[in-house]
C-alpha cells in the first residue's frame, strides 16, 4: 500500500499581484462561502463540499471575518480538481478566491469577477485525500491575513 504525505506548494501571484489584490479586499462587510462540486470519486474517498464548506467558514469565523450571504457580499470561492491515478495517489490543485460586483466600465454591466486568488497543488495517498480539507484551510488562513491587512480586525 502506497502512502503519501500531502505535498503542498502555494502559488502565489507575483509582488506587485499580490499588492493589489490585497488592496481588493479593502471594505469588503461580509464574505459568503461557495463550494463548487468535488469529482464523485473524490466525495467517495472522504472530500467532501459540506466538510469544506464547514471548515472554511469556521476558519473565518475564527479569524473574525464576517460571514454573510447579502447580494453585496464578496464569495470566498473553493475549488478543489482532483485526479485519481492508478498508483493510488491523487494529484489535487486547490484554489480558493475571492469574487466581488464589479461595474464593466465599458458598458457599464455588473459582473462577479476574481479580485484575490491563491492556489496549492500536491499529491496525496488515496486514504489520505481528506487531509486536503487542510490545505483549503491554510489558503482560507492566508486569504484572512491580506484581508486584516487592508480592513480593521474585528473587535473583541
Amino acid at each position: 500500500m502506497v502512502v503519501m504525505a500531502a505535498v503542498v506548494v502555494a502559488v502565489p501571484p507575483v509582488a506587485a499581484q499580490q499588492d493589489i489584490e490585497r488592496e481588493n479586499l479593502a471594505e469588503i462587510r461580509e464574505v459568503n462561502v461557495v463550494v463548487e462540486e468535488l469529482s464523485d470519486d473524490a466525495e467517495s474517498d472522504g472530500l467532501t463540499r459540506r466538510a469544506l464548506l464547514t471548515a472554511a467558514e469556521e476558519q473565518l469565523e475564527a479569524r473574525g471575518v464576517p460571514l454573510g450571504n447579502s447580494p453585496l457580499a464578496a464569495d470566498l470561492y473553493i475549488n478543489v480538481a482532483t485526479h485519481l491515478g492508478s498508483t493510488g495517489l491523487y494529484a489535487y490543485y486547490a484554489r480558493v478566491s475571492v469574487q466581488q460586483l464589479a461595474t464593466i466600465e465599458g458598458n457599464q454591466l455588473r459582473a462577479r469577477v476574481d479580485t484575490w486568488d491563491m492556489a496549492s497543488l500536491g499529491a496525496v495517498g488515496q486514504a489520505n485525500l481528506p487531509q486536503v480539507e487542510q490545505v483549503v484551510v491554510q489558503l482560507v488562513d492566508l486569504f484572512c491575513d491580506d484581508y486584516f491587512e487592508v480592513n480593521d480586525p474585528p473587535r473583541r
